[in-house]
């Protein structure tokens, strides 16, 4: 039995997404909002970053970094089809496409919603903000380029990096905007949304559909 620590909103959508698309079992304990620098005591003992998403494996240890879940989940059920087999010719850009993901567009995203943790200047923040939208705008331009007029990330065939995709998506605030911006990545989100069983996750983490 696996068992996801989460909150509605976070990056635990995408992995519960990829759990309900292989069909895993899981237990999901959704973690309050809880004031800056104050994390529950429950969080802290599985990841001292007190981040969330946090998937405990069946042995009992704790996996943090929400692109590695996905991967592994992926990895471990293939029959569901969400991840190129090691050998297949599409793996090396998935793994590429998951680990762009996550190490450029979530750390813009995070720099975008707790700028102060990213600066020492007390007055800073709105500047850091701001350099992330900014970022934020070349870094999905370059997604979207690649994306170009294929229906998902790796061609024809839906794939982890999609729903890691449209979970990032999911929190801009102005969606419209920018799906006038990238159509192609307005494709690819309500290609994403449109699967029943992701359908449902987005709805239970109040994600636009």
């Amino acid at each position: 039995m696996f068992k996801l620590y989460g909150r509605p909103g976070s990056g635990s959508g995408a992995v519960e997404a990829i759990l309900r698309l292989a069909d895993i079992e899981c237990e999901v304990v959704d973690l309050p909002r809880w004031p800056e620098g104050e994390p529950p005591a429950e969080l802290l003992a599985i990841n001292p970053l007190a981040q969330v998403p946090v998937l405990i494996l069946p042995d009992g240890s704790a996996m943090t970094e929400s692109a590695a879940m996905c991967v592994h989940l992926a990895d471990l059920h293939p029959s569901a089809g969400l991840s190129p087999a090691i050998g297949e010719p599409s793996r090396a850009a998935f793994l590429r496409w998951m680990f762009y993901l996550s190490s450029n567009i979530y750390m813009s995203e995070l720099r975008y919603f707790y700028p102060h943790r990213y600066t020492a200047d007390a007055f800073g923040a709105d500047a850091v903000k701001q350099a992330s939208l900014d970022r934020k705008s070349f870094e999905w331009s370059v997604f979207s380029e690649a994306l170009g007029n294929r229906p998902f990330a790796l061609g024809d065939r839906l794939s982890a990096v999609d729903i890691y995709a449209a979970m990032l998506i999911s929190w801009i605030d102005d969606l419209d905007e920018f799906c006038a911006r990238f159509p192609a990545l307005r494709g690819l989100y309500h290609r994403v949304a449109g699967v029943p069983e992701i359908a449902a996750v987005w709805a239970r983490h109040g994600m636009p559909t």
